[in-house]
């Protein structure tokens, strides 16, 4: 009688528990079947068959080390001294003498805008429709209106200079691409600078060094 109750209650709790443990038979075959299958065809590497390709060492980083070697060579190396002006002028372009110095590294004062500002060239006195001739030999590289400073002629040079005459009348006498010698005729004094009404008969003289502002002053000294 004992017997046939516990038979009784093994067969109720397979029939109330009877998914679960199927479902648990289920994973644990899923399992192993898995575990078989990631191991069977896995050969351990010996280091022997371990293939390393060797990268030159004069080659690791060459590239940039080069470029900040050459980047350290242009920081610290002399700049390049500039063609001496004394070897470029060699006319005056005109025989006044100077009424206003070069200012292009200070504000110099302006008595016909009445204000401080800076000048990048000397002005040198002169009679109106006096003849402005080339200070070197070169090229006219532009004829123009000038906001500032009138009509303007400029000559390119060799070595990166250029010759700017201003103040001119409106009848200039050269052309654009015109080859000129020093001490001909670029042009005559005028006065058409705007900002210098207010002084004499002039001519607006300047020079430029790879289109940075040079003392006039150093090619008559």
């Amino acid at each position: 009688m004992q017997n046939n109750n516990k038979s009784k209650g093994f067969r109720s709790f397979v029939k109330e528990k009877g998914y679960y443990i199927v479902l648990l038979l289920c994973a644990a075959a899923v399992g192993t079947s898995g575990y078989f299958l990631l191991t069977r065809d896995k050969t351990p590497v010996t280091p022997e068959a371990t293939v390393q390709t060797e990268v030159p060492a004069s080659s690791i980083g060459n590239a940039p080390t080069q470029k900040a070697a050459n980047a350290v060579a242009t920081q610290g190396a002399e700049p390049t001294e500039p063609t001496s002006p004394k070897r470029l002028v060699t006319v005056r372009p005109s025989g006044g003498e100077t009424v206003t110095s070069f200012a292009a590294d200070h504000l110099a004062y302006n008595e016909t805008t009445r204000d401080w500002r800076t000048h990048e060239g000397v002005d040198f006195r002169a009679e109106a429709d006096q003849s402005v001739t080339a200070a070197a030999d070169g090229t006219v590289y532009a004829i123009y209106e000038d906001q500032s400073y009138g009509m303007t002629v400029v000559l390119q040079h060799t070595d990166g200079y250029t010759t700017h005459y201003a103040n001119l009348s409106e009848d200039v006498p050269v052309t654009v691409g015109q080859s000129v010698r020093a001490g001909e005729t670029v042009g005559t004094v005028g006065d058409t600078a705007c900002v210098e009404t207010a002084m004499e008969p002039h001519l607006h003289f300047a020079v430029y060094k790879n289109n940075q502002a040079v003392d006039p002053a150093e090619f008559f000294n």
